[in-house]
């Protein structure tokens, strides 16, 4: 029999505003398990009176509200922010085309509070015996009182999606706070964890390094690249109002890792090359922390005003329709552990130029384009090929259409494998066969 799964839903029910890649890997997550998973399905949320339980009917009520106070099944037509694009794209609107803004790791207890809150059960005492513990979101267990009611039923195995250790291997691209609760989450892991799922082999091979180093038996890696969201599957019908104006797309938090700033210089040159043939650059994203001086000088660049649109809080559908009709989609990161836009502008047939790390490579493999996030020189010059060389765009357009993306119907056989093999290895079922590789092979294992 499966074994019960306790679901975390902090990052969905108390996290960002507007949906981010990994929020809505998330909501893929949730609607798989708790429509399909054989055994029982909780979900487990923080609340007033501590972290209590919800079960199945409760949670699918509230990720559908959840989905509607995003807007995620509306059109991309009713998108004000995609609106006020489309308006500064047109030169109708000199103004910053921003939304909503804020922090997008930060709590928003009103987002509980608009979906429905309830009392629960307690997590310690009501959590079935045995059950999996399943957090992907990687938010909360960096708060010591979080991972309190682990110690109080040492039954439930937590299985955690750790998705990087940027901040442990580069402490200079994130805050000292962001560093100090990732080696939280790590020594966390390091406890508790009875398993763990990585994005990448990159990233998998990095966090068993930093559970090594803190002298702990790794438990069993699956490593399996992350399932595009349904919304990227949809076919975008071609816009000739967006087809009309020549336009980059840049997609994620606006940090120092992202390197917003390279692109700026790239910009810089590209102004000074093409003056009124400068293509526009859309950033789509929100400061996180770290991101408002990054967000400042975005915004005071007098000189490329006209170039630069800042649209923070678009809808998934949105950014679909933004992200179709791009020029190319660009990540210039300094670290990712994985790189969502690569996956969602290829799964859409757009092109990608994405700096050369370990983990894009892995991603994107023959289908991006990949330059070193220092070279300003190289990430100008493929940029003004885009823009003049219709052909070469073309047939970077022809190259990307036989990419073929991870979707959920192949990534969560995978993990349900994992979780049933890590249910049967536990104490109470030693009369059950132990797997002598619990992650499929070819993937990373401790």
């Amino acid at each position: 029999m499966a074994p019960p799964v306790i679901y975390d839903a902090l990052r969905l029910f108390l996290g960002a505003g507007t949906p981010r890649g990994i929020d809505r890997v998330d909501v893929c997550y949730a609607r798989h398990l708790f429509h399909t998973w054989p055994g029982e399905c909780h979900g487990l949320l923080p609340t007033p009176w501590g972290l209590r339980l919800y079960d199945r009917s409760w949670v699918l009520d509230r990720l559908g509200r959840l989905e509607a106070l995003w807007h995620e099944q509306r059109g991309s037509g009713d998108d004000p922010v995609l609106a006020q694009v489309l308006r500064q794209l047109d030169g109708r609107d000199a103004a910053p085309g921003r939304g909503s803004r804020g922090t997008p790791a930060a709590i928003k207890p009103w987002k509980l509070r608009a979906t429905g809150m309830a009392l629960g059960l307690p997590a310690g005492r009501a959590a079935p015996p045995d059950s999996l513990y399943l957090n992907i979101g990687q938010l909360g267990w960096a708060a010591p009182w979080t991972a309190r009611w682990l110690h109080q039923r040492p039954d439930v195995r937590p299985v955690f999606m750790l998705h990087d250790v940027i901040p442990i291997e580069h402490p200079h691209l994130v805050s000292r706070l962001g560093h100090l609760t990732h080696k939280r989450m790590v020594d966390t892991a390091a406890r508790h964890a009875a398993g763990l799922i990585a994005t990448t082999a990159t990233a998998g091979e990095s966090v068993l390094a930093a559970l090594h180093a803190r002298g702990r038996p790794a438990p069993p890696v699956v490593a399996l690249p992350l399932p595009v969201a349904p919304v990227f599957l949809q076919p975008e019908p071609p816009d000739p109002g967006l087809a009309a104006h020549t336009y980059f797309l840049l997609c994620g938090a606006i940090e120092p890792r992202k390197n917003h700033l390279m692109l700026l210089r790239v910009w810089e040159e590209l102004a000074r090359r093409l003056g009124e043939r400068t293509p526009r650059l859309i950033v789509a994203g929100a400061p996180a922390r770290g991101g408002k001086p990054i967000l400042q000088r975005l915004e005071g660049c007098s000189a490329l005003r006209r170039y630069l649109i800042i649209a923070t809080g678009l809808s998934s559908p949105a950014l679909r329709r933004l992200m179709a009709q791009a020029r190319a989609v660009l990540m210039p990161s300094l670290a990712e552990g994985f790189g969502l836009p690569i996956i969602e502008a290829l799964t859409l047939g757009t092109p990608v130029l994405a700096s050369n790390l370990p983990a894009h490579l892995e991603v994107g493999g023959d289908f991006a384009i990949y330059l070193d996030p220092g070279d300003v020189a190289g990430w100008v010059c493929e940029i003004d090929r885009l823009v003049k060389d219709r052909a070469y765009a073309e047939g970077l357009r022809r190259r990307t259409a036989a990419y073929q993306p991870t979707t959920a119907a192949t990534y969560f056989p995978e993990i349900e494998r994992f979780l049933e093999r890590l249910g049967c290895d536990h104490p109470s079922n030693r009369g059950a066969q132990r797997p002598a590789q619990i992650v499929p092979a070819g993937r990373v294992t401790a």
